[in-house]
């Protein structure tokens, strides 16, 4: 009987192998065990303070109740990073949105940190936007640029809109509602 040198050669090597890789797997774990430590700790963790008065106020304004020849209607609104002694632990971003539907001939006016009667107005054709809902009622938005409160500087903005009453002394106005929401959306400044 003859003896292949070639095929004794390779399953020796096949055998070395195996030998080496199972006695691998069996070092690997003592091994590697002798470098690991454990070790516990206290963390101290403070969640930032985002201040943020959520909800809402709603003001029904009668008609009869309102001097059409006189000054517009006016809603003061004020946006901070502060309450009470408090101020927010983080950045904050947030943009102003007055809401209407079209249904009676008002016209607006916004003012941020100034008298309305000499100041700039912020609503213009450039941050008006009208659109159709699916309930077939018109919207008009006015969005005001992005305004930061930073968490080191206490701040407040101070608005003021005004509503400005157009003719309302015809008879198809009896009865219509008109809506005005302001929203303020805000969200944390994370970079």
């Amino acid at each position: 009987m003859k003896i292949d040198k070639n095929r004794v050669a390779l399953v020796s090597k096949i055998i070395t192998f195996l030998l080496i890789f199972v006695i691998g797997i069996a070092i690997i774990p003592i091994t590697v065990s002798k470098y690991q430590s454990t070790g516990s700790g206290v963390i101290n963790s403070n969640i930032a303070f985002y201040l943020l008065k959520d909800g809402y106020y709603v003001q029904n304004v009668k008609l009869s109740d309102v001097d059409l020849n006189e000054s517009p209607y006016v809603v003061n609104f004020s946006v901070t990073n502060r309450k009470d002694n408090k101020v927010s632990d983080v950045d904050i971003e947030y943009v102003v949105k007055v809401i209407t539907t079209t249904n009676l001939p008002f016209t607006y006016e916004l003012y941020e940190n100034e008298n309305y009667e000499n100041g700039t107005n912020l609503i213009s054709s450039s941050n008006t936007d009208v659109s159709l809902d699916s309930d077939g009622t018109y919207f008009q938005t006015f969005t005001l640029n992005s305004e930061n409160l930073y968490y080191n500087n206490p701040k407040v903005n101070n608005y003021t809109l005004l509503v400005n009453y157009g003719d309302l002394t015809d008879a198809k106005y009896q009865d219509i509602v008109e809506s005005v929401r302001i929203v303020v959306d805000s969200k944390q400044i994370i970079e």
